[in-house]
């Protein structure tokens, strides 16, 4: 997802539909490995004996033709789970009851509800008056508890509607049809009110787009070797199989959809993002059955959270990767777990894979055995800039930070002509993946001079067990203001106290767990920081490019360096010559950045700006060195060079010569491999008949 988004922010800024639809079958035809056969809707599937898919036939639709694929491997990715049903794959359908997991979110009962079903609508002004007859089969909704229990705004357009929801009291699937026309009758009768209601300013709106096929949220769920439940998603259960996360809250929606009175949605949030396990991503029972997206293990509460998009894409990679791996060695899904797991976490990272906190050796991996050093390398933290601004403490404002190894002082940069007393609380932010005040180290309030526009020292120090990040916050008497920098900077993040929305409709969203997520927000603050500034921290040493962890995980985990205007270095040096094939590259993609520009907001850079524009891979020769490949203008996270043939060389540097906007020159990680590191070798076919 992250090379889908970055490239479509590249290429599609203001977020068209159509160019999305664009990018993805782009990627999908660039890739040699993949054919693709778009409308074709699998009948029929095919058994060796009661555990083994061996092919699944299509019709497809407009060529009257019908397509046959055999395999040794499957992917369900149906949404309703039509090849595993058709398998005879174990499933559950409806809501589990609360005891059978222990979830507080789960009915007393169990029963055959489901999430609804949904249809958007887009509209557009078109400068002059428009007038909407509505057709008979129109809902009016002036008889029914959608104006009672939903907001409605004229301005409002796609996913802002998705509240426009129904059909969980019925089988979404075989019911489908009356369900499209209900849903269809509610959009027409909620536009005639927005238009002939009288009571919005909507002359020159018009209709510019309905939905006329379903957007279903729920149906079958299928049983792998491990259920994800409700707890590991508010407790983020750390997985010994863990390959994918999630970030989505526990969003549960009333069945009966936009005619009940109850809020749209039940939510439980928690403290971050959440882990999910191979064991989830295949069946327990149809041995060579692989699942991603909305039809993968988990009850029917977590399935709230793990149902968004993002993150089904997500587990579609795991997924992909397990299926080439059992393919590569001819095993059964769940042996990936019981016998090769260490593997194949290897192969996701090798991958970067979207994997939180786990670091696995790579035995292959030359770099692993190199000594790294770099030109330059951030050794305190800074975010003063000429440009800062004052920003007045009428409410606490909060950052953090990585701790590595020590905190010894901290200085915030104060502005005030009053003078008063300043209060900084310092907080352990609990599970490397969590950015929140979770547990209180200690408070401690200085007094301000009238006339301070300085630095003022904040006298605390403290020496984690290991590296992580801190959530300081501050709050000040009237008068007092801290200064902002304009400027992002690595590691760091800067939150002002802010409710998000949601919490305050109560007529769509019901918490039944909240979190300091919910009341901290970066997104309305991204890219400026509060001007601090700590010292010897070892938080962006040139060591991270090999610790194996891709992401940033109780701290940034890369390599950082100030842009001064001239090239930097990161070398990998080797005591022998290494022979060297393929050398592998992650940036920094910032992933903090918000590119859902397809929903609800526009980033006005094309490139993410942590990204290095221009560099070098070299290579040392008896002669000094060499140049391998060039880089220029480069607007991706995750570079592989294949050569034609092996290099000899005792060392291999990156050398950075400029970023896409970024004062600052980061890297994740460096790899380098003997041979062309390939994931499968055979061919799976499809026959025309």
């Amino acid at each position: 997802m992250g090379e889908l988004f970055v490239e479509n922010q590249y290429r599609n800024p203001d977020g068209n539909p159509y160019l999305w639809d664009l990018l993805l079958l782009e990627k999908v035809r660039t890739e040699a490995n993949i054919d693709l056969f778009l409308n074709t809707e699998i009948l029929q599937v095919s058994m060796h004996d009661e555990h083994t898919v061996a092919a699944v036939t299509g019709f497809v639709q407009g060529s009257e033709t019908q397509l046959t694929f055999r395999s040794d491997y499957f992917i369900d990715c149906t949404g309703d789970g039509l090849i595993a049903f058709n398998a005879g794959a174990e499933f559950h359908l409806g809501r589990e009851a609360r005891a059978t997991f222990g979830e507080s979110l789960a009915p007393e009962v169990a029963d055959q509800k489901l999430l609804g079903s949904s249809i958007f609508f887009y509209t557009k002004d078109v400068g002059h008056a428009v007038k909407f007859t509505k057709p008979f089969f129109a809902r009016d909704i002036t008889k029914t508890e959608i104006v009672k229990s939903r907001v409605i705004k004229k301005d409002d357009n796609g996913c802002a509607y998705w509240w426009i929801e129904w059909g969980g009291d019925h089988d979404v699937v075989h019911d489908n049809e009356s369900i499209r026309d209900e849903l269809q009758a509610a959009v027409f009768g909620i536009w005639d009110y927005i238009k002939n209601s009288g009571k919005y300013d909507a002359d020159n709106l018009t209709l510019e787009w309905v939905g006329s096929v379903v957007g279903k949220r729920e149906y079958r769920r299928f049983l792998g070797d491990y259920m994800l439940c409700q707890q590991d998603i508010e407790e983020q259960t750390d997985f010994k199989d863990k390959v994918a996360f999630g970030g989505w809250s526990i969003d549960i929606h009333p069945s009966s959809g936009m005619y009940t009175k109850e809020a749209g949605t039940e939510d439980s949030v928690p403290d971050g993002l959440y882990h999910i396990p191979l064991r989830s991503l295949y069946s327990r029972n149809i041995h060579n059955l692989f699942l991603a997206g909305r039809d993968i293990s988990v009850s029917h509460v977590a399935f709230g959270s793990t149902r968004v998009m993002a993150t089904c894409a997500i587990g579609g990679q795991a997924a992909g990767l397990a299926a080439a791996f059992a393919f590569s060695r001819q095993i059964q899904a769940g042996d990936i777990y019981r016998e090769h797991l260490t593997e194949f976490q290897s192969l996701m990272l090798r991958e970067d894979s979207s994997i939180l906190g786990l670091s696995v050796p790579d035995p292959a991996d030359l770099a692993q055995q190199a000594v790294v050093t770099a030109s330059q390398v951030l050794t305190q933290i800074n975010t003063y800039s000429e440009d800062s601004l004052p920003y007045p403490l009428e409410k606490p404002v909060a950052f953090t930070f990585p701790v590595n190894p020590r905190i010894h002082g901290l200085d915030l940069m104060v502005n005030t002509e009053l003078g008063g007393n300043l209060s900084v609380s310092f907080y352990q932010t609990g599970k490397g993946q969590n950015y929140i005040p979770e547990e209180l180290l200690k408070t401690i309030t200085v007094p301000v001079v009238a006339g301070t526009h300085d630095w003022v020292t904040i006298p605390f120090e403290w020496q984690p067990d290991h590296p992580l990040n801190i959530f300081v916050v501050v709050s000040g008497e009237p008068g007092l203001a801290l200064m902002v920098s304009a400027h992002e900077y690595q590691g760091v993040l800067s939150f002002i106290n802010e409710p998000v929305g949601e919490l305050k409709q109560p007529k769509l969203h019901h918490f039944v767990r909240t979190s300091p997520i919910l009341e901290w927000t970066n997104q309305k603050f991204n890219r400026h920081n509060f001007v601090f500034r700590v010292a010897d921290t070892e938080a962006f040493a040139a060591g991270n490019l090999t610790n194996g962890y891709l992401r940033p995980f109780a701290g940034p985990n890369m390599w950082v360096a100030p842009f001064r205007g001239e090239p930097e270095d990161v070398t990998l040096t080797w005591s022998a010559a290494q022979q060297i094939q393929e050398i592998r590259l992650t940036l920094n993609d910032d992933v903090n950045e918000d590119l859902i520009n397809l929903h609800h907001h526009r980033t006005d850079f094309p490139v993410i700006p942590e990204l290095l524009k221009d560099f070098t891979v070299d290579y040392l020769t008896d002669t000094g060195w060499q140049t391998i490949e060039t880089i220029q203008g480069n607007r991706q996270r995750h570079l592989i060079l294949r050569l034609p043939t092996a290099i000899t060389t005792k060392a291999l540097r990156v050398r950075a010569l400029t970023t896409n906007g970024s004062e600052q020159f980061s890297l994740v990680e460096i790899r380098a491999y003997a041979t062309i590191q390939n994931l499968t070798k055979g061919v799976n076919g499809h026959e025309r008949v």
